[in-house]
């Protein structure tokens, strides 16, 4: 590796350097620069990136040579099997798309303004005219990010080269949730739907947990007698029934958390698992088979009937969740601890209840007023008793 003074066909003056990838077998890269102190700076880092290579003996022989498909196979195999199966599957799909587009290309390349134009692609119409939502366009740029995060952590890129590029802002459009009086009256129906002392009374205390706790899906089919705590005012939410691979896993923060039980859904769960003679490390919540519930078919089969044959608002099974937040937040418990009940890692993901709520008042200033009325009413004279 040397510097070597060249003149263009232009008549300008160069300073090049040629440097080969893995020795004189491997490949040679051609650089040109203004300077010859630019081309000697050059020579150094391209040196000390060999020897950060050697060092961290990750496989590959050096950074110019690598591809964003090479890459992201690397970063499945290793980061692949801490993920959950739901996301490991939307992982692969995200991929298998973007291997065709930026597969072949060296990640370096793949900088802010890289990304930002890969993201306005991404924002493009389809065929029937359809915009894709923020949500769904960060999805896929967070996949590269995190392969190109991972890579330079791991010192298999010399930086990340992503670093100062922003995600779309989402606007949360897609949270619905029942007011108070709507979500009794559900479970009014569902309570009559499903008697007390009945096999099916299971389902009615499925309802009456979410809207109670505000618990997940899987994690309500993951919960067992022994999660009851402290007198039964705490469940103790420490997994979650995959909806991929139908297995047990930690929650989705990854860490156990507690939320309320009050004395109505306590004695619904106390009677549920004494009438089914539940043990204390089996599930509360068990199909015919005694196996625990797919949310698919619950949802399907139980869940979208019910609402149906209702006839009230139509929400999501998710949207209850969300109907136990805005309840707590409007009823005044403070976000850090409505943070702590559902398991938020963002307190500005608990915040999004309370502008919910916020829009709610709104609305109401719209459409509620209580007027003067123009008619006038007639004085009543105070008049005096006698009592003999």
């Amino acid at each position: 590796m040397s510097v070597t003074r060249v003149k263009t066909k232009t008549g300008q003056i160069k300073w090049e350097v040629y440097v080969y990838t893995n020795g004189r077998s491997g490949k040679r890269l051609r650089r040109r620069f203004e300077r010859r102190s630019d081309a000697e700076t050059f020579l150094i880092e391209y040196q000390s990136r060999k020897n950060e290579i050697e060092k961290a003996g990750n496989g590959i022989t050096d950074f110019e040579e690598t591809t964003f498909a090479a890459e992201a196979e690397h970063w499945l195999r290793i980061q692949g099997p801490t993920f959950s199966p739901g996301h490991l599957k939307r992982a692969q799909g995200v991929l298998n798309e973007l291997r065709s587009r930026i597969g072949h290309l060296s990640p370096i390349k793949l900088h802010a303004g890289a990304l930002s134009v890969l993201r306005a692609d991404f924002m493009s119409p389809d065929k029937n005219g359809k915009k894709p939502k923020p949500a769904t366009v960060n999805r896929k740029l967070e996949v590269i990010t995190s392969i190109l995060n991972f890579s330079a952590k791991k010192r298999r890129l010399p930086s990340n080269p992503c670093i100062g590029f922003e995600k779309l802002k989402e606007v949360r459009d897609d949270i619905r949730f029942w007011e108070r009086e709507t979500a009794e009256h559900f479970l009014g129906f569902a309570s009559r739907k499903y008697p007390l002392g009945t096999k099916q009374r299971w389902v009615y205390v499925v309802y009456l947990l979410a809207i109670n706790s505000g618990v997940r899906a899987g994690e309500i089919w993951g919960l067992q007698p022994i999660d009851i705590q402290l007198g039964g005012e705490i469940l103790l939410i420490r997994r979650q029934l995959d909806r991929v691979s139908g297995k047990f896993r930690p929650t989705k923060g990854k860490s156990n958390r507690r939320v309320p039980c009050n004395p109505e859904l306590l004695q619904e769960l106390q009677s549920l698992i004494g009438d089914q003679s539940v043990k204390p490390d089996e599930v509360v919540f068990r199909n015919k088979r005694g196996q625990p519930v797919c949310h698919d078919n619950f949802k399907k089969k139980t869940f979208d009937r019910d609402i149906k044959e209702w006839g009230g608002p139509r929400i999501r099974f998710h949207d209850l969740r969300h109907t136990a937040a805005s309840l707590m937040v409007g009823d005044g418990l403070d976000l850090k601890t409505v943070q702590e009940i559902c398991g938020h890692e963002d307190i500005q993901t608990t915040m999004n209840y309370a502008h919910l709520l916020a829009e709610k008042i709104k609305q109401a200033a719209r459409s509620f007023s209580v007027s003067p009325s123009i008619q006038s009413v007639e004085r009543k004279v105070p008049y005096l008793r006698v009592i003999k």
